[in-house]
């Protein structure tokens, strides 16, 4: 932390430093050496402003936007830009007239009044029943473009020969830019960690580096002898789709020195466990408990987020401590007191396996009579 004087203080200094100069006078305002040195004083302040801001721009913990990307470049780390979605398969189906063709480029968009759109990347040309299988991909990049089998899509402009279009399959491999918190993260993960040599940590490092890739555990030997068992979490705590798991896995394979084969390397998504959360609590006056609620599974979602962030390969599970999730509550703004506190309806701690991610669920909070 990097404190600045303020810009009176700056002032007085001068005042006095010119008074021990030039002996005692008349420095009030509209004397000559107050209007001499105010603008000076000012001037000072705005350079001690610019130091500090500065300071925060290169400093990592601080820093954001293009100033952390700087300041995490001296690591040889980049933020991870957001990727496009699209289908793996030709799962977009098209009914119409035979031998019509879908051309290339032909535009298609979710309904509702903020729709996305999509690109068909290939021609299809429809068969003599009229019908025809393409790819389908996003137009822009971004997580929200990830559309599931089943969403209704309509073509952007008149289409001829075409009667109908259904998708069959679910999108993947779309992800949102790497956030500053996420970038933030992965430095100190590199920095603090002893990724040398295809150890665990470097694992864990290769997998942070792919789009779409938040954490990242890694398993030794738990395959048979001389293996490694890379396992995935998704951004925001979810489970990463086949496409970001198979990109994971060439980026590894790309990266890893000598040691275990191709067949030696397994890389999954990291399996959702949903945790329900009940509790008593008493709150302060002015606070809602809809505010409180929101707060408490925020913090409930940092606190699972941690769980993952350890690299100790032996640690067969991981628990979700119950009296842990209580001082979490306890420490929201606006909790007095709580009492009653489950998790999936239990008083106990609860328990994740090696591949799984602790999901948060329902939080339910009830006033405290």
């Amino acid at each position: 932390m990097i404190a600045i004087p303020t810009e009176e203080e700056i002032f007085s200094r001068l005042i006095s430093n010119y008074l021990a100069i030039a002996g005692p006078m008349n420095v009030d305002e509209g004397t000559i050496p107050y209007d001499f040195l105010k603008p000076v004083s000012l001037e000072f302040y705005y350079a001690y402003q610019f130091i500090q801001a500065l300071y925060y721009a290169l400093w990592v913990e601080y820093a954001e936007g293009e100033n952390l990307d700087l300041a995490v470049s001296v690591a040889g780390i980049e933020r991870k830009l957001a990727t496009k979605a699209q289908l793996t398969l030709p799962q977009l189906k098209f009914v119409g007239i035979p031998n019509s063709e879908i051309r290339a480029g032909t535009r298609f968009m979710t309904e509702g009044i903020s729709p996305l759109f999509f690109v068909v990347p290939e021609t299809v040309v429809l068969d003599s029943n009229g019908v025809g299988f393409g790819l389908l991909e996003a137009e822009q990049a971004g997580a929200a473009w990830k559309i599931t089998a089943g969403t209704t899509l309509l073509p952007v402009n008149t289409i001829n020969g075409l009667q109908s279009v259904e998708l069959l399959g679910n999108l993947e491999g779309g992800t949102d830019d790497e956030s500053d918190e996420e970038l933030r993260n992965r430095y100190w993960q590199k920095v603090r960690r002893r990724a040398t040599s295809g150890n665990a940590a470097h694992y864990i490092e290769w997998a942070l580096e792919v789009p779409g890739v938040a954490a990242a555990r890694v398993f030794e030997n738990v395959d048979g002898p001389n293996t490694v068992r890379v396992v995935l979490l998704g951004q925001n705590g979810t489970s990463p789709d086949s496409t970001i798991v198979e990109n994971a896995r060439r980026h590894i394979l790309s990266q890893r020195p000598l040691g275990p084969g191709d067949d030696g390397i397994f890389v999954m998504a990291a399996l959702p466990k949903v945790f329900n959360f009940y509790s008593k609590v008493r709150l302060l006056k002015n606070y809602s408990m809809e505010e409180v609620t929101a707060a408490y599974k925020k913090a409930l979602q940092s606190y699972f987020t941690e769980l993952l962030e350890y690299d100790d390969v032996e640690m067969a599970s991981r628990t979700i401590i119950r009296t842990k999730t209580g001082a979490l509550l306890h420490s929201v703004s606006g909790v007095e007191d709580y009492d009653e506190l489950t998790i999936n309806g239990e008083m106990t701690n609860q328990t994740i396996d090696s591949f799984e991610i602790p999901v948060v669920g329902t939080v339910t909070l009830e006033v405290m009579i």
